[in-house]
This record gives C-alpha cells, sequence and structure tokens, in this order.
C-alpha cells in the first residue's frame, strides 16, 4: 500500500500530505493507511467526514481511474469489514478518547472535524432556549418595519431573530438579504430594554466594505430616534478581525475563556464559513448573545471542508413546530399554517428563514430561469441554452482554437464604452463605475481557461488593436486604463482583498491606481506602494462571490475539472443582473450541472 500511495503522490492523485499523514498514523497497516489517505484527500474537497460505504463501494480518492482503483483492491487482498479493521487499530476510537481518527455512526472522521461536528449540534440545541416574548411590543415593531398587507418572508425572518438566539436566513441573489439586515438591527433595538450592542462581520474584506456602507443608509433615520442611533453598529470586521485569529497558529484572541462582549452578532456570507471556524465563532460568543447567519445556501462552499448554511438547510423540509407557528401567527399577523407532514420535533428547524420572493429579477428574467435550471438540474432550460433560446443569455462553444480567438475577440469588444471613457478623460468615478458594469469570470487560475492566461490573452489582443500602450516599471507591464485586484488586505493603505481599482496618470505625469470608496470617494495609491495584487480584466468565481455585475461574461475550460460543479455554476450565473455570455463546451456544462456538490452534513 505505502508503494502505491507513493505513486499516487507522483501522479497527483495524492496530495504529500495526505500521505505522510497516513503513513504517521497507520504505522504499516494497509487497511488504516488507505482509509487515513482518504479522509485527509477528501477534507480538502469540502468533506468533513467519508461514510463506511465510500469504501465499501471503492470510491477510493474519488478516481475514475479504474486501473488505480483496481490495484488498491489487489493490495487489500480480501473482502474487509471496514467498521471492524479500523477499531482493531489504536489511531481509531469511537470519540470516547482521543484519536486521529474517530468512526462513529459508520462514518470516519479526521478528529478536529469530529469534534467541530459534535461541538456544533451541542451548540445548536442549547442555544434554542426559551426567550421571554412581548408580543405586543414586537407585533409594533413588525408592522412598522412591513406595513404592507401583503405576506412578506422577511418580516417572519425579521421575526425569529427577536424570538430565537440564533437565526439562519437563507435566500438566492436579489431576495432582499441586505434589506433584511437593516430591519433585523432596526427591530433588535427598538425591541430592547436597555442599550444594546450590535456587532456586523463577514468571511471577507470585501463584504465587510459593504455591510459598513448599508449602515449609513437613511432607513435608520426614518425609524429610530436619536438616542436609538448609538446603538447602531459603528462598522463591519471580518470574522479573523472579529475572533483576533493570529495568521500563523490560527489561535482565536477570543474563545471560550475569554468571551466576545456582543449582544448581537449578524454574519453575512455565512456560506462561506467552514467547519471549524463556526465552530471558533460558537466559541467565543456567551450564551446571552444573539447570533444571526445570513447567505445563500446555492452558492460556493468554504474553501476548507464542512459548510454550515449547506448543513442547516437539510432541516428546513421540517418546517416550523406548534409553538414556533402559534408565536410568528401572533407578532407577524400572517395566517402561517402548518404544512402536512411538517410538523417537527426538531428545534434547529424552527431557527430558519427562507427568502423566496425575488425582488431583483422577474420570473422571465434570462438569469432567474439559467440559475433555477442549474440549482434544479433542468436539463430541457439547458438544451435551450444551447440553442440560444433564453432572454439575454448568450452560449458560444470553445472546442477548437478559432472559436477561443473568437472569444477573446468578444471579451475585448465588450470593454469599447470604458475605453471610450479612458479617451475622452472622463472623471475617474465615472470610468471606474463604467469597467464594474461588465467582469469577465472564470473557473481556474491556470492553463489556457484559467485567469492567468486570460489576463494575458486579452491584454494582447487590446495590444494588437493600439487600445493600450504598454510601461515596463520595475520589471512589470503597466499601462493606463490596467485594472488590478488586491487579493490580501492592507490596512496601511486602506484596500481590501477584492478591491479593484484602475491605473491612470496624476497631475506630476506619475502611474496611480484609483479606488472608488464609499460616498464615491477616489482613493489614489502609486504603483510602486502596492503590493499583493492581480491583473482583473478576468477573474475567478470564488472572487468574485458576493458581488454583482451589470454584465458578465463566464468561461468554462474545455475540459472535465474536479473543480467543476453545479455550486460554483450557480454562483457565476448569479453576479450578472442584466446580460451574461457563457462560453463553454455543451458536454461539460451539462456535466458541471449534474455533478452535484453536496457535501456532507451533520446527522
Amino acid at each position: 500500500m505505502i508503494t502505491l500511495l507513493k505513486k499516487a503522490v507522483k501522479i497527483k492523485i495524492l496530495r504529500p500530505i495526505d500521505f505522510y499523514f497516513a503513513e504517521f498514523v497507520a504505522q504499516k497497516n494497509t487497511i488504516v493507511m488507505l482509509v487515513a489517505a482518504c479522509v485527509s484527500f477528501e477534507s480538502k474537497n469540502g468533506h468533513t467526514f467519508l461514510p463506511i460505504k465510500y469504501f465499501e463501494k471503492n470510491c477510493f480518492f474519488s478516481s475514475m481511474d479504474k486501473q488505480f482503483i483496481k490495484k488498491i483492491l489487489i493490495s487489500l487482498e480480501k473482502k474487509i469489514n471496514w467498521s471492524v479493521e479500523l477499531l482493531k487499530h489504536e489511531s481509531v476510537s469511537n470519540g470516547s478518547y482521543v484519536t486521529p481518527l474517530i468512526l462513529s455512526k459508520n462514518k470516519i472522521y479526521l478528529y478536529k472535524m469530529w469534534k467541530a461536528e459534535n461541538s456544533i449540534v451541542k451548540y445548536l440545541y442549547k442555544k434554542n432556549k426559551e426567550n421571554k416574548v412581548n408580543f405586543k411590543k414586537c407585533s409594533k415593531i413588525l408592522d412598522d418595519l412591513f406595513p404592507e398587507n401583503i405576506r412578506n418572508t422577511q418580516k417572519i425572518a425579521v421575526a425569529l431573530t427577536l424570538i430565537n438566539n440564533i437565526t439562519f436566513i437563507m435566500g438566492g441573489p436579489g431576495t432582499g438579504k441586505t434589506t433584511t439586515i437593516l430591519k433585523i438591527i432596526i427591530a433588535l433595538i427598538k425591541s430592547s430594554e436597555k442599550s444594546i450592542k450590535i456587532q456586523l462581520s463577514a468571511p471577507t474584506g470585501k463584504a465587510t466594505r459593504r455591510l459598513t456602507e448599508i449602515i449609513k443608509n437613511n432607513i435608520f433615520d426614518t425609524h429610530l430616534l436619536q438616542k436609538e442611533k448609538n446603538y447602531l453598529p459603528s462598522n463591519a470586521v471580518t470574522i479573523h478581525q472579529l475572533l483576533g485569529i493570529e495568521k500563523i497558529s490560527q489561535k482565536s484572541f477570543f474563545n471560550q475563556n475569554n468571551l466576545l462582549d456582543l449582544d448581537v452578532l449578524i454574519i453575512d456570507e455565512t456560506s462561506m464559513i467552514d467547519i471549524l471556524m463556526i465552530e471558533k465563532i460558537f466559541n467565543a460568543v456567551s450564551k446571552n448573545t444573539k447570533l444571526i447567519f445570513i447567505g445563500d445556501h446555492n452558492q460556493l462552499c468554504p474553501i476548507e471542508s464542512g459548510s454550515i448554511l449547506k448543513n442547516i438547510f437539510y432541516y428546513t423540509n421540517n418546517g416550523f413546530n406548534y409553538k414556533t407557528l402559534s408565536i410568528l401567527k401572533k407578532i407577524t399577523g400572517y395566517k402561517i399554517y402548518a404544512e402536512k407532514n411538517k410538523i417537527t420535533t426538531d428545534i434547529i428547524s424552527n431557527n430558519i428563514c427562507i427568502l423566496n420572493k425575488n425582488y431583483r429579477f422577474n420570473k422571465n428574467s434570462g438569469i432567474y430561469i439559467l440559475s433555477n435550471a442549474i440549482h434544479n438540474e433542468n436539463q430541457d432550460v439547458i438544451k435551450n441554452l444551447f440553442k440560444n433560446s433564453i432572454k439575454n443569455i448568450f452560449f458560444d462553444e470553445t472546442n477548437t482554437i478559432k472559436q477561443y480567438q473568437q472569444m477573446i475577440e468578444k471579451i475585448t469588444l465588450d470593454y469599447t464604452n470604458f475605453w471610450k471613457k479612458i479617451n475622452t478623460k472622463s472623471t475617474m468615478q465615472e470610468i471606474i463605475e463604467t469597467f464594474q458594469n461588465y467582469q469577465v469570470l472564470c473557473i481556474l487560475h491556470d492553463g489556457l481557461f484559467g485567469v492567468k492566461t486570460l489576463n494575458k490573452k486579452i491584454e494582447e489582443n487590446m495590444h494588437q488593436k493600439k487600445m493600450i500602450q504598454y510601461f515596463h516599471i520595475n520589471n512589470q507591464l503597466w499601462y493606463i486604463g490596467k485594472p488590478i485586484m488586491i487579493t490580501s488586505n492592507d490596512t496601511i493603505l486602506d484596500v481590501f482583498n477584492g478591491n479593484v481599482g484602475i491605473t491612470n496618470v496624476n497631475n506630476q505625469g506619475l502611474l496611480q491606481v484609483s479606488f472608488l470608496k464609499e460616498k464615491n470617494v477616489i482613493q489614489h495609491i502609486p504603483i510602486n506602494v502596492l503590493k499583493n495584487y492581480e491583473t482583473a480584466w478576468a477573474i475567478t468565481v470564488h472572487k468574485a462571490q458576493g458581488s454583482e455585475f451589470m454584465n458578465t461574461s463566464l468561461i468554462l475550460p474545455n475540459f472535465y475539472s474536479n473543480v467543476l460543479n453545479k455550486d460554483i455554476l450557480y454562483t457565476g450565473v448569479t453576479r450578472s443582473r442584466n446580460k451574461l455570455n457563457i462560453f463553454s463546451n455543451k458536454e461539460i456544462f451539462m456535466k458541471t450541472i449534474l455533478k452535484n456538490a453536496k457535501k456532507n452534513r451533520f446527522t
């Protein structure tokens, strides 16, 4: 087995870290070595555990290579009772004491994942203690925030935050998540009998900047007294900043021994948060802190293992219990009836609200139709996409060199308005806003269809058309109009991961990059001061998560990659408000939709 796994590393089926972990844990035991390598390998694909069936069905390393699987089976020599064999080894236990691997309920975990999952489940049930509710006061607050008579799921979401200590609010693009956050803040301030400390947070610097901007919304002037405005959060912070997480050790300054002093913690873009980070958050808040998680469960999973939002979403089918239904009826005024077979004794489902009305897209919108088709794996709609019969969505195949070159030409043409603004010396605000209207998105970093090559090809095409003139400064290629994206937070320069700026010349004739900030303030930074950035004609879907553009082009590779799944496709498609160009191979596109990206959930 050790020879086989070494070969797997060499041909890049397996990572070196997976091999070394397996070798250390197994101590020459063939079965444990294989299982440890698989669990470590699949953790990078987002799986918090592997069911024993994974091994019984010979799914080793998610490999499609039948010859490789055959060699593993030959190495094992016999049919195996995996659970029995694993528990014989000192590196595996049922969790009653610490071992590198945990076998629990026919699932095998890395210890840290098992511990995190168990502590999260315990926390969720413990957090559901009963709250005292002033029905009359809450009802008035909600009626003021939602004066219209029509049923509104945002009102139910806000109501749940008033009656629960923990709430999960989920919805796709355009379902009003931002508006809901604003109304939650107002409702919690109005319902509090004393001063209240509210903190907004999100996983990325870009997301926190957006949250900080919405706090300045004039809705607070309408609903809050001057004294109540003092309780508004001053700014949003990243989760790393919130918890005081050290870069190298990943230890949190705030933890179970040093709790955050907060009454309310609202976290946006929760789909990006992995299981270990959620555990850190739960450990750092007191039992009296209200926790509110907001996000789109259909978007990309976190880079690390375990998506809290996808895990929680599974409980939505259980519905509210009778007690929660009764309270919601009293404070919302809605006639909420229990759905048949959906009354639950599982208390987690009482903490979930799905925002289902879309305020951005009507039901005839091409983006709405396609995003639903991806989510529901509707192959008929996808076939219509291939025929270019979906409004405002254009599908182009990229199977040949000629088609690839035509794609670059079309993308260059889509930046015509941007170059007009530069050539007519428009204001920097107009130039940046014009650039932000259109964005090229792709899946990969490397290769012909990755951001690095695409950015280079787009630049070369623009240079051939004399749109840009190169400057070589400090061995780097620059030109007026070059868009760059910041890839790491820099608090000194006040730029953050995901910020995009445009290169231009200042009054002294020096190159600088300009960023559009809050209240239309333009920030200029000399290019020799900037660090940690990349060209941004094309960016990855991961980088675009949480952003939106009027028009986009989405580029898929012309070969199948493990990173392709319907989550990444859904996220890429829903970044656009209006028009979308898709460049892909039809077979790859369809295969991507039919590959379900669901990760392990709590059971």
